[in-house]
């Protein structure tokens, strides 16, 4: 065992570093005056497999383990379940070869440990028999009863619905799992320890899926963990992340982290001097006569413990910071869990008085919890040999939660009522979702929010918001209510006027100005953050614009019926328009009001409607249809309904635009049908996603680009690559290396040897000049071109990260 997890298995230890490792926590002093609730001892269950299954030993280690926490809960439901799991995963094998239902029993048993209940552990043992069996939630219901079945239900993916790709599949399946939780927050709990289960076994499966999974644990489910203040499995799941994700990062930083854990004399000496200034039968470090040196006993018994962070904890500090590992504070950090929230005050100032404390290190998460209840007092102090230590103090209530977050609190008896209502990220959450519509930009909007750093403000009757940074009175506005952020001017911050674009920043106290007159404009999302309130403006500025259009084909479509002689009065009755819509090239449901607004956007003429109301003499009622494949494209784009399947190509899914080099380069010097947008340079491979732009044509972008979450309109093309289709694009790649001789020249021969050509090359030292960010700004043919290129950078000793980029400004290209 390495030093690393030696540390991590420490009495005391605050953070897993290993892939698999444990957490082992220190009982305080019995003597506390409250009721203390320990952390789980670990979240990695013995190995389970068919021996135990068949023994039995799994399923009586899982019902003590739930009895243990919950004394009435129902032992005999934890049996039928286990007994249903087994039956209806009958010769199902997991890619380990192992029985399917060893990692059912995993998560429960999890979860057992974390201390949920046992409706909880229940819907655990049976979270995947409805989507991987014939069984049915009606059949759980009548089993098991709603409350189970619904857990079940929430955690259950979406069936495959045909009209959706593979990404929407996920968003959408998404969006359910985060309805079921706003009704029951164990829905979120089973698919974080079903995740977490799933990563601890990712080495069986292919290095694409891999990838794909842990970024998606990464972006997703980790963050998730954190918003519910379950430290335990938020640092595994991110370090889990990590590893596969930056395997030679990951590596190297594990290495450094070992160097400096070697220094135990150092660590001891720490440790021993914070136990000294907390010893209350002695006098602490100082004046040994002065009566202010000792820990009164009054306050209660105090333990001290020393942990380590995770391997990405550190990995993301020093890139921060942009320098290497050199302090022992980088790594090392120490827990001061006192009996009650006023001996955390009293442990702070002794603390203060026994050390010097480092300016602008000290942080009250008591007095200001973070979202997730995370409470604790935060500060760094100098010890007696000039070393720095990192300090969070604690009572033993804020310990629990601080690990296990919101389970503990419900052992702890702190939520009154409905668990969800008081996690306000999750209120607001579901607020918005309901104004987005596409399962992109929600799934986009969602990993924004869990990702941001955060700021604290206050209304002028003190309430505290919190906000992602960067934020805006605009956010602040949407977050009080939909109809302030609609008519907000401006805002009075710590009394004085500000314009709408001034940053929150912490302590801030706001007031907004309202003018009943004024509407959001365009210009107003590139100054908010928050996807609250870039959902509404968002949602308002289509219906204007929607509006706007039903205006305007109305308009042509009056003045093409009066150049006829017919009274326009005909479009006011029901559903004149829309009974012609399939004739049109629109879905056979469009009503009035969409047929209106297809005109207005010149997708379909306005003599084609008077047409259909009004046939000229002499004919049988002409369409007005216009030819070629561009035109009727128009006319079905503004929604992906049904059809007549194969007539319309780019209408949806099943009949997309296919990309040629044709339609993106042109023919005969005819301007291309497809322009690839240069925010993020599709290569032929990429998944795409197509929209309509006035003078443009279609517009390419790769999916999940974040300008084309921007797209305020509705008229969405999908589009697909020609087999076997190769062109020259351009991309951009961000190599993070040592800055070691010959290692550009390396890379370079990388680049040739899969005929990949330099354009540009931007190649800086950082830090203190041991490594370097080399930026190439290249072109592909191939998406597996590019691919195997990264591949073959990775393997490159001395590069420690490869990632593809999109233009200046918009992040980080998640798929390489």
């Amino acid at each position: 065992m390495s030093i690393l997890d030696e540390a991590a298995r420490e009495p005391g230890a605050d953070a897993p570093t290993g892939v698999a490792s444990s957490i082992l926590r220190a009982v305080p002093d019995e003597g506390a005056s409250i009721l203390h609730v320990d952390p789980p001892a670990a979240l990695q269950t013995r190995p389970i497999g068919e021996a135990e299954l068949d023994s039995g030993a799994a399923r009586r280690d899982l019902v003590e383990e739930v009895l243990r926490h919950h004394r009435t809960a129902d032992a005999d439901a934890i049996e039928r379940a286990f007994d249903l799991g087994v039956t209806a995963h009958t010769g199902q094998k997991r890619k380990s070869g192992e029985p399917y239902f060893v990692h059912p029993v995993r998560v429960a048993t999890v979860l057992a440990q974390l201390g949920l209940d046992g409706a909880g552990v229940t819907a655990a043992l049976l979270h995947d028999v409805v989507e991987d069996t014939e069984t049915t939630v009606y059949e759980l219901t009548e089993a098991f009863g709603r409350e189970v079945a619904t857990i079940v239900d929430g955690v259950t993916k979406l069936g495959k619905v045909p009209y959706l790709s593979r990404q929407e599949q996920q968003a959408e399946s998404f969006r359910k799992m985060l309805l079921a939780m706003s009704q029951d927050i164990r829905v979120l709990l089973v698919k974080l320890i079903d995740r977490l289960d799933n990563m601890r076994t990712l080495e069986h499966m292919p290095r694409d899926k891999q990838e794909r999974i842990s970024r998606e644990t990464m972006q997703i489910y980790a963050p998730l963990a954190g918003r519910l203040g379950i430290e335990v499995v938020h640092r595994e799941l991110q370090e889990l992340s990590f590893r596969y994700l930056e395997p030679g990062a990951w590596a190297s930083t594990r290495a450094d982290m070992e160097k400096m854990l070697a220094q135990r004399d150092m660590l001891e000496d720490g440790l021993a001097q914070l136990r000294a200034v907390f010893d209350h039968t002695a006098c602490a470090v100082g004046e040994p006569e002065a009566d202010d040196t000792h820990w009164p006993a009054e306050y209660g018994p105090v333990t001290v413990r020393m942990g380590t962070r995770s391997a990405y904890r550190v990995y993301q500090l020093l890139q921060a910071q942009g320098r290497g590992l050199d302090q022992l504070s980088d790594v090392v950090t120490y827990q001061i869990v006192t009996a009650d929230r006023r001996a955390c005050y009293a442990a702070l100032g002794q603390l203060h008085g026994q050390f010097q404390p480092v300016p602008g290190r000290f942080r009250d998460y008591i007095a200001l919890p973070r979202p997730n209840h995370y409470r604790a007092l935060h500060t760094s102090v100098i010890d007696r040999h000039g070393n720095r230590l990192e300090v969070q103090i604690r009572s033993t209530r804020m310990d629990a939660v601080a690990e296990r977050g919101i389970v503990a609190e419900w052992e702890l008896d702190q939520f009154q009522g409905s668990e969800a209502r008081r996690l306000a990220w999750l209120s607001q959450l579901m607020d918005w979702q309901q104004a987005v519509s596409d399962p992109s930009e929600f799934i986009e909007a969602v990993k924004a929010d869990l990702f941001a750093d955060e700021v604290y403000v206050f209304t002028p009757g003190g309430d505290i918001h919190t906000f992602p940074k960067g934020s805006t009175p605009i956010d602040f506005a949407f977050a009080i209510h939909t109809d302030v952020g609609m008519h907000c001017t401006g805002a009075r911050v710590n009394g004085q006027l500000v314009p709408l674009r001034y940053r929150l920043r912490q302590g801030d106290t706001i007031e907004i100005l309202a003018n009943p007159t004024v509407e959001p404009r365009e210009e107003w999302l590139k100054m908010c953050v928050s996807s609250r309130a870039r959902a509404k403006i968002k949602q308002f500025l289509r219906q204007r614009e929607r509006k706007r259009l039903r205006g305007l084909g109305r308009s042509l479509i009056e003045q093409e019926l009066s150049s006829r002689g017919v009274a326009a009065g005909i479009l006011d009755e029901t559903n004149a328009l829309g009974e012609h819509a399939e004739a049109l090239g629109l879905p056979r449901e469009t009503v009035d009001e969409g047929v209106l607004e297809a005109v207005g956007a010149g997708q379909i003429a306005a003599s084609a409607i008077a047409d259909r109301l009004a046939p000229p003499a002499g004919t049988a009622g002409a369409t007005g249809e216009e030819s070629g494949l561009f035109a009727r494209m128009l006319r079905r784009m503004t929604t992906r309904g049904r059809g007549t399947a194969g007539e319309t190509l780019g209408a949806k899914p099943t009949a997309p635009i296919v990309v040629t080099r044709e339609r993106v380069e042109g023919r005969g010097g005819s301007r291309a049908m497809i322009t690839l947008a240069p925010c993020c340079s599709p290569v032929p491979g990429d998944p795409l996603i197509g929209f309509f732009e006035a003078g443009k044509g279609i517009v390419a972008h790769v999916h999940g680009c974040p300008e084309a979450l921007e797209q305020l309109g509705e008229r969405r093309v999908h589009l697909d690559w020609e087999p076997n289709l190769s062109l020259d694009c351009p991309v951009t790649l961000e190599v993070r290396t040592a800055n070691t001789l010959g290692l550009l020249a390396e890379m370079s021969r990388a680049f040739s040897h899969h005929g990949v050509n330099i354009k540009q090359a931007n190649c800086r030292a950082v830090g203190d000049g041991d490594r370097a960010i080399n930026t190439f700004y290249a072109t592909v043919q191939r998406l597996e071109q590019l691919e195997s290129l990264v591949a073959t950078l990775k393997r490159i000793e001395g590069v420690g990260a490869v990632e593809r980029v999109f233009s200046q400004g918009s992040g980080i290209y998640p798929r390489v």
